[in-house]
């Protein structure tokens, strides 16, 4: 069934360096479900600017944080624009992905899908921008989040960490809540017979991609590379898009400061650094799920990091990587690459592995298709309830498209297949 979708978000949809080009290959990927996107932002708001010059200095005098990205002053004045913006056009699903601040004071009687990797609750005190906050601040975001998540008839996680969360922190019914991982950020797909022949190199290759590089743990990334080669092992630290400190670079580094992927230089960059390396090492302190990891999948490129945040939903041990403890060190990292690396059986397996768990789970295709099913679902189900919001008209939406009743019958088989297993 063809849809009308207002893909709500105050970025620019269309940039890849924004929120890791998720807003784009989201976009893309609906499109080719046959579904009709309209992007809604860019949305700049100059007050914005100008709040956030204003509370760097009280943030450094102080000592704590005022996050402006979650205030409901701003939030208010995104939902009135994003209000107007709606009434414009005749849409059937409102999508807003990362959006919680746009979507909490939105004013519409059409169906808001939810997308998240992580609640305001999670990230408050795990992710670095986000704590050492003012209790007002803390206040607001968790109103925020839980306004965006009461005015959605679908919320959609990427992890079961993510669904956990809104169902038990801010009181959601289980029933809304599917659980989808995310797709790999690339434009070509590296063909399967590649992957499936790819050897090993002479000099372990470890890749570390991050520009937040403290966050990913880039220390500990060096440090094992250091332990490595104080086993005798030739290895070798690739860290693209980041600065680290000079203590942690040394003649078996090299550092790529900035990678951008909306170029095409950027991407055959990143093309080549995918396809050269062994091992994908981010030994992460905070991650709502790892989209970089999708992206490993795609071109078998085991992942060794960190069982953190919603990172288990997309790193399975002994398919497409491991997930070490998150008191891992250096040693206990170090120790697993070369348990791995000395063994063709073990690291061949991984990288086979990883490619069909990328063409099953972790591309945006699946997470279209999967999503389109939810919207079937979801409308056929509010027809047979005959609770369909006011402006439908009997079994068509917005857009005139008819819909089949026999869905709704799927629509709870659909988030079972989804889910895989209950949420706790």
């Amino acid at each position: 069934m063809h849809y009308k979708i207002a893909y709500l978000t105050s970025k620019d949809p269309l940039d890849k360096n924004q929120a890791s080009g998720v807003y784009y290959y989201q976009s893309r990927a609906l499109k080719k479900q046959n579904m009709e996107i309209h992007h809604l932002g860019p949305v700049n708001i100059l007050i914005k600017r100008f709040l956030k010059s204003g509370f760097k200095l009280v943030n450094r005098l102080l000592n704590k944080k005022y996050n402006i990205d979650h205030s409901i002053v701003i939030s208010k004045i995104y939902g009135r624009i994003f209000s107007k913006k709606l009434k414009k056009g005749n849409y059937d699903i409102v999508f807003a992905d990362k959006a919680s601040c746009e979507l909490a004071y939105i004013n519409t009687d059409i169906p808001v899908i939810y997308s998240t990797d992580g609640t305001f609750k999670l990230l408050n005190n795990y992710y670095p921008h986000l704590s050492g906050l003012f209790k007002i601040s803390e206040k607001e975001g968790n109103i925020i989040e839980q306004n965006a998540i009461n005015r959605s008839s679908i919320i959609i996680c990427a992890s079961r960490w993510a669904a956990s969360s809104v169902i038990n922190d801010y009181n959601c019914p289980p029933e809304k809540v599917h659980i989808i991982p995310r797709g790999a950020n690339i434009d070509i797909i590296p063909d399967k017979e590649l992957i499936a022949n790819k050897k090993k190199n002479d000099v372990c290759r470890l890749l570390f991609i991050g520009s937040e590089y403290y966050r990913k743990g880039y220390d500990i990334a060096y440090e094992t590379m250091s332990y490595i080669r104080s086993k005798g092992i030739p290895v070798r630290l690739i860290a693209a898009g980041c600065c680290p400190p000079s203590e942690f670079i040394d003649k078996d580094v090299e550092i790529m400061p900035y990678l951008n992927k909306n170029t095409q230089q950027g991407m055959a960059t990143f093309n080549k650094l995918m396809l050269n390396s062994d091992f994908y090492l981010l030994p992460t302190r905070a991650e709502c799920m790892g989209i970089g990891f999708c992206e490993s999948a795609a071109y078998g490129l085991p992942v060794i990091t960190r069982d953190t945040g919603g990172v288990c939903e997309v790193v399975k041990n002994g398919i497409n990587g491991y997930t070490l403890d998150r008191k891992a060190d250096h040693r206990d990292f170090g120790e697993k690459i070369i348990s791995i690396f000395k063994s063709d059986e073990n690291y061949y397996n991984l990288v086979r592995a990883s490619r069909i768990y990328f063409e099953e789970r972790l591309n945006w295709d699946v997470w279209s298709a999967n999503l389109k099913n939810i919207f079937d679902g979801y409308f056929a189900y509010r027809i047979q309830e005959q609770t369909i919001y006011p402006r439908l008209n009997g079994n068509t939406l917005h857009s005139g498209i008819d819909l089949n009743p026999s869905f709704a019958g799927r629509f709870m088989e659909t988030s079972a297949r989804v889910f895989n297993d209950p949420i706790k």
